[in-house]
């Protein structure tokens, strides 16, 4: 059996590349925050990197939802952050490997008996190759009904905070860090997802979002793509017939009528929220 936390070491490298010896001063202790905050972005649908969101409907309401982060960008960063040589020391193992997670449903905490049942149909690939830089996931859930879409995105959530707070307790180079993890938000929280027959919407929560000044996961993106690092996400919606009408800023539609793609950056969503919603009749 596939030991589920051992890929998140992949992800927690970055303890490693900036020193694999020493932890950092206390003058890069920001740095290693917000390290952390990319680490785990990239495996949620908050918008970090390059990330895609695919939902395949089928006609009575079942369907497939999965989420694919690249995050090849952020090696060639860590190479700058640390001692290249060491890095190499460090990382220099290939994996391609996937994980089925439902192992996994009675080791995290808090999980409701439906989550643990939507956990264990779920799977996740990892590809990780240091000297190519890189560094995919993808992570897949069926569903029976688009009710459950969201449910699987909190989910992930609980999940990969989870990995997260136990690789960094298992790292003698963590300085203090467990404690510095802000709470996981996504760009979806602050929309609302609705689902009807035949129809689909994707609305911004005006209340919620009026707090996001005071979100530090999601404002921690923003500093990282300060530093230059591409932040965005893409929607895909795979209808199970063509559709009648598609509205949104950045919606397009593909010619057949049965794919639709919403693609944004992070400055969309703190510059013009709006562009993430969208309306689709089929």
């Amino acid at each position: 059996m596939i030991n589920f936390c051992r890929p998140f070491k992949c992800i927690f490298f970055v303890q490693l590349l900036m020193n694999p010896v020493h932890p950092l001063p206390a003058s890069n202790f920001t740095m290693k925050k917000i390290f952390l905050i990319i680490a785990a972005a990239c495996l949620l649908l908050t918008g970090c990197l390059e990330t895609t969101q695919e939902i395949t409907l089928k006609e009575d309401g079942s369907g497939t939802f999965s989420t694919t982060s690249d995050m090849g960008s952020i090696l060639g960063m860590a190479r700058q952050l640390g001692d290249a040589d060491k890095l190499e020391e460090a990382g220099g193992k290939v994996m391609d490997t996937t994980i089925m997670l439902g192992a996994q449903a009675d080791s995290i905490p808090g999980l409701t008996t439906l989550e643990k049942e939507l956990l264990k149909q779920g799977s996740m690939n990892m590809k990780f190759d240091l000297k190519n830089e890189e560094f995919k996931t993808k992570l897949d859930f069926p569903f029976s009904n688009p009710d459950e879409i969201k449910k699987i995105n909190n989910l992930t959530g609980k999940l990969f905070l989870s990995a997260m707070k136990n690789q960094i307790g298992e790292s003698p180079m963590a300085g203090g860090m467990k404690g510095e993890i802000p709470a996981l938000s996504s760009f979806d929280d602050y929309y609302i997802l609705e689902f009807s027959d035949g129809e689909l919407k994707k609305k911004l929560n005006k209340e919620k979002y009026s707090s996001v000044s005071s979100d530090e996961y999601l404002n921690g993106l923003k500093e990282a793509a300060s530093m230059g690092i591409p932040v965005g996400a893409t929607y895909i919606i795979n209808l199970p017939r063509p559709a009648e009408k598609a509205e949104g800023k950045k919606v397009k539609l593909s010619d057949d009528k049965r794919k639709v793609t919403v693609k944004v950056e992070l400055d969309d969503f703190f510059d013009d929220p709006e562009k993430l919603e969208f309306k689709i009749k089929y």
